[in-house]
């Protein structure tokens, strides 16, 4: 039966620490070696909403941050994949709970890999899911491609609207449940200036791959987009870990057990704190 939508969820702690740029949400579900899920854009933390509790029933304590001016954190000074890296830096910190494994779905996969690369004393191991890996050509393409329209009708066709635009733009096979988080996360969110995925493209993740130290799994979903960055990642990066699921950007809303199956297993190989955690 599906859960239904809800901003707190059951069993779960939510709390705010004061970030870079104003108060940080995040949700805390229950103990062990720490997992950072960071969502993608212009979604937050209700999108692991599923596996959160997975995460948690197989030792790890699963962390689920709201992005600066996502969800219920504050909206930054200067929105980007470098402000996000930070506030991901500044939650661990506050919490006293790094080295972390880190994941990031698309667009939190760039904030996850900066913080890697900027940061190897706070992440443990890194999971890339879906994230993008565009060129400098395809970045420069994606400029404005999904303009920020966060305008009120009177008549509430707004949220009808947005609601056919992401089920035309988004994969096929998304629940009614995964366009409605969309939807309602959209939204919330507000209409910040190069926020969302207005700030994707104007990061050149290229560069930040070489730096990465720490082990990484990189996640190709086989009915999304960006599923050929997947193999373009690890052919840079031969020493990174590889697999695919057989959907789309939506598994970790709609495919829930799929997803768990593929990232529970490589979570396993880092279960042991630290002596310094």
């Amino acid at each position: 039966m599906t859960l239904p939508i809800m901003t707190a969820l059951p069993r779960e702690r939510r709390g705010y620490v004061d970030g870079p740029d104003g108060q940080l949400h995040y949700r805390s579900f229950g103990e062990g070696v720490p997992v950072l899920l960071v969502h993608q854009a212009p979604w937050s933390s209700l999108q692991f909403r599923h596996v959160l509790p997975i995460i948690a029933d197989a030792g790890f304590r699963a962390i689920a941050i709201d992005l600066p001016a996502h969800g219920m954190s504050d909206p930054p000074m200067q929105p980007g994949i470098e402000c996000y890296a930070a506030n991901l830096a500044a939650l661990l910190k506050a919490l006293g709970v790094g080295p972390a494994i880190v994941l990031g779905h698309r667009g939190g996969g760039l904030a996850a890999g900066r913080l890697a690369a900027e940061h190897p004393e706070l992440v443990k191991a890194l999971i890339l899911d879906n994230a993008p890996f565009y060129t400098e050509e395809e970045r420069a393409s994606r400029i404005g491609k999904f303009p920020d329209n966060q305008a009120i009708s009177p008549d509430g066709s707004h949220i009808t609207d947005r609601w056919a635009w992401v089920r035309e733009k988004g994969d096929p096979d998304w629940s009614d449940e995964t366009i409605h988080i969309s939807v309602l996360t959209y939204f919330l969110h507000g209409p910040w200036k190069e926020h969302g995925h207005s700030v994707i493209p104007l990061y050149d993740f290229r560069a930040d791959v070489p730096r990465i130290s720490c082990p990484t799994l990189v996640i190709a979903s086989r009915t999304d987009p960006i599923y050929p960055w997947g193999k373009q990642i690890v052919k840079t990066r031969s020493d990174w870990a590889y697999a695919e699921l057989a959907g789309g950007a939506g598994m970790v809303l709609d495919r829930a057990a799929e997803w768990s199956a593929v990232v529970l297993p490589y979570l396993r190989q880092f279960s042991v704190s630290d002596s310094s955690d």
